[in-house]
Parts: C-alpha cells; structure tokens; sequence
C-alpha cells in the first residue's frame, strides 16, 4: 500500500512539474503543416517555417459591453446602479448600534456615559433629547 502511494506522489509530482514548464512558456510558435492545418506549439517545428507569438493574458482596461445590450436594458442597468450608489451608503453595523442606542436612551431611566479619565457622568434630560435626536439622524442615514 505504502508503494503505491509512493508512486501516485511520484507521478504526481511529474506531472505537476511538467505541466509547469508548459504554463511558464513566453513564446507559443504557430504554423500550418503541408495539409492546411494549422498547428500551435511551445517549441518550433523543425524543418517548417513558423510565426512566433507572444502570448497576453488579460484586460490592460475594463472592457465595455454596452454595445451588446438593448436601450431597456442599458435604462435598467442605469437605475440598478444608481440604486445601489443610494444603497452604498447604508451602514448596518452602524444602523444597528444607533436603534440600540435610541432604545437604550428612550427606556427612561438613568443613563451614565463613560469619560477620558474612566469614571462615568450621568445624563441631563437636554443631553438624552440630543442624544436621542441623534441617534434618530444616524438611524435615517444609515437603515
């Protein structure tokens, strides 16, 4: 059994290191053979005239597809897109501390926030009100 895996690693390995070579070629070489076939190698063909070609991979730019599309589908495309520009600015991390926070702050009771030295102060009812009235902006801004 030991063997056996030990081959399938081996030839894996092959493989894999062979298939690697091929993948790291820079030059692909083109030709047509003496019945019109057209033939395409890492290596020249001896003895027939070839055409070497640099292989490229790739968009150097964003590629525009709009020219395949109909006027209905560009509207569509238009409104989808602009609906998600107005959704881009919705924040539900930020949405979901700010209902938090206004649930906390319309309880009633006594609500103490923490200072740069580490203590705690409690609030005033004009602070709750602006506190509240905040949270409410952040809700409408962010959900």
């Amino acid at each position: 059994m030991y063997r056996t895996f030990a081959r399938m690693l081996g030839l894996i390995t092959l493989l894999g290191a062979l298939g690697s070579t091929q993948a790291n070629a820079n030059t692909v070489y083109k030709w047509t053979d003496d019945e019109g076939g057209v033939h395409y190698g890492t290596r020249p063909p001896g003895g027939q005239k070839s055409t070497a070609i640099k292989p490229k991979t790739g968009h150097s730019e964003p590629v525009d597809y709009s020219h395949f599309s109909s006027e209905a589908e560009k509207e569509a495309a238009q409104a989808k897109q602009a609906n998600g520009e107005k959704a881009s600015t919705k924040n539900p991390e930020r949405c979901k501390t700010a209902k938090s926070n206004l649930e906390i702050l319309s309880r009633g009771g006594r609500v103490r926030e923490p200072t740069d030295d580490g203590s705690f102060t409690y609030l005033d009812e004009e602070q709750k009100a602006a506190r509240i009235e905040q949270a409410q902006q952040i809700i409408d801004e962010s959900c």
